[in-house]
This record gives C-alpha cells, structure tokens and sequence, in this order.
C-alpha cells in the first residue's frame, strides 16, 4: 500500500536547491515525484518520492547535510492544518504528546513515537518500513524542525542528547548549529531527548480551550484514518526490537485493544503482526547496512536473531544479495 505525504514537506526546497547550485526541475524528474509539484499546494506525493528526492539531492549536489539544512527553511507549518493544534498546546510535553498522537493523520509513510522514562522523555523518529530508501536525510529534516521548534518556546535549548542510527557525517558543523553538540551516531535508534523540567515549560501561544476542541476533532480523524493502526504497532515493534521480540498479546494490551480487535484492524490495513515485524527487520536491517558503521554481528543482535547465519538468509531474501554486499555498495538493492 502507498504512504503519502503532504508536498508542503519539500518546502523550501527549490530555494535550497537553487542556493547550492543545482536543477530542482531535474532532481524532481529523477526522483519520481510529479513535474512541476509546487510545494506550497499540499498535494499528496508518495513518502518513497520525497525521501529519493532528498536522497538523490544530497548525492547530486555534495551535500550530506542536505536534510537537516533543509529543516532550516520549514517549521511545523509543513505538517498543514496539524500545526493548529500543535501550535494550541499549553507545554513542551502536550506538544510533543500531539505530535506523536496525531501525526499518522498528516502521513503513515513516517512515524514517531515517544519514550517515557523518569527523567524525561525520548521522542523517536524515523520513516516507515516498506521503501527500502535511507532513512537519513527524513530523519534529520524531522529532527531539525522539531528542535527549531522547541527553541522558539525555549530560546537557546539544546537537547540533553540526541541518537541517530546513521554514521556521523564527515563535516558535523550544521549538526552542531541545528541539533547541539551532544549527538551519538551509529545507535540502535533515532531519538531526542528532552527533561521533565523542559517537557514543563509553558509553549508561546497555547490556548486550552482551543487545544480542546482541535484535538477532539483531531481524535475523530485518527479512528478514520487508513495505517493509523498498523502505524501504531509498527512503532511499538521498533521500540521493543533492540531488546525483543513481542508477539499479538503484548501488542493489542499495549493499545488497550483486544486481540481480536487488533487483528481485525490490522486485516482492515491489509497487514499482520508478523508482516509488520518481517517488514521492520528488513528495514533496519538495510538501513544499519547502508548508513551505519556497525558490524554483521551487531546488527543480528539487535534485530533479534539468534545468530548472524540466520539475519544473512532473511537478507537474501529480501533483497536478493547477502549482507556483505549491500555494506560493500552503500546503495539501495535493486
């Protein structure tokens, strides 16, 4: 099934294009995406497109940064009407809550997720299993706007840390402009991590009686909103996947759902269970190959296979070639 995403996600674009000197007509062109898309119509495109674009970007005009220097010239306005709500929230925490709520009502084709700990929490994003594209470029344009965000509610903030599965880039200065000093690259998933004390922090423009009728309009849109469940779990299996497997029980009490409920709406997506964490393996599984400097064996490990024999057969068969070869080429199988 297709994950569509708004065109307001390449905002900006054709000006950052331009500035580095290259074709945005040409790069659209090769990337798929339609001719002569306007960002600003917040027309559907496929997430695969956008996320080729971005990819083929960075490769054409040398700029590894390319994502994240992107994140510079949008705001949460990409995410169209959502940013209302967004913008209605009372704190960093209800924000940040919002986001990940309601965030399979603007596109299923990327997904965030939050951790909640004692000490704050860790928002993790990253795009959607099933394009088998890098995630790189998608994730730090999200992290770039989310913590420019942040920022304009909290002037001079810098996340505690910030995670990313991808290696380091050769040149980290925009990464310690845009993100902050403290980044830790090839991790077992991409994640920001904001205090107690900050998810506290009273938002610019917040407004509960507005935050109130948005988000019960914004409740009714999730239950109608095709993937939103399997969006759901596919977050759920990621979070659990460095540390274990979990199977349809553990699932549907998570979502306060029964099992049978749970299967029914994941059957209404055309997926299951097992479908969603075949498809979350192969995309990690490419991902680590691809943009990080982790090895055959670690990568096994923390996609929970009980030795390497076994992730280098479910390689073969995704993809066609063994683990090796997808790491020698650092590009997309065919």
């Amino acid at each position: 099934m297709a994950k569509w995403v708004s065109s307001t996600a390449l905002l900006g674009a054709p000006n950052l294009v331009a500035e580095l000197g290259g074709d945005w007509d040409a790069l659209i062109a090769e990337s798929g995406l339609p001719c002569g898309i306007a960002p600003s119509s917040a027309q559907l495109i496929e997430v695969a497109g956008l996320a080729r674009f971005l990819t083929l970007a960075a490769d054409r005009l040398k700029c590894e940064s390319f994502g994240l220097r992107l994140s510079h010239h949008q705001g949460f306005s990409v995410l169209g009407p959502l940013a209302s709500l967004l913008g209605s929230a009372n704190s960093i925490g209800e924000l940040l809550h919002d986001l990940a709520a309601y965030f399979p009502v603007f596109t299923v084709g990327a997904l965030v997720a939050l951790v909640e700990s004692p000490e704050g929490i860790e928002v993790n994003y990253e795009l959607a299993a099933g394009t088998g594209l890098a995630h790189r470029h998608i994730t730090e344009l999200g992290f770039g706007i989310l913590v420019k965000e942040i920022r304009r509610h909290l002037p001079r903030w810098e996340p505690q840390y910030i995670t990313l599965r991808h290696a380091p880039p050769a040149d980290r200065r925009y990464h310690a402009q845009l993100l902050g000093p403290t980044i830790y690259s090839n991790a077992d998933r991409n994640s920001i991590f904001i205090t107690r004390a900050e998810l506290a922090a009273p938002t610019c423009e917040g407004s509960v009686l507005l935050h109130g009728e948005l988000a019960a309009r914004y409740d009714a849109m999730r239950q109608s909103t095709p993937g939103a469940t399997a969006a759901n779990v596919e977050n759920l299996v990621r979070a659990f996947m460095p540390h274990a497997t979990i199977d349809l029980a553990k699932t549907a009490s998570l979502l306060r759902m029964s099992r049978r409920t749970l299967q029914r709406r994941l059957a209404q997506d055309g997926t299951s269970l097992a479908q969603i964490v075949d498809a979350v393996r192969a995309d990690l599984a490419l991902s680590y190959l691809q943009e990080s400097r982790l090895n055959v064996t670690q990568i096994a490990e923390l996609l929970q296979f009980s030795e390497t024999s076994a992730l280098s057969r479910a390689v073969l068969r995704w993809y066609g070639k063994p683990p090796s070869a997808i790491k020698l080429g650092q590009t997309t199988p065919a």
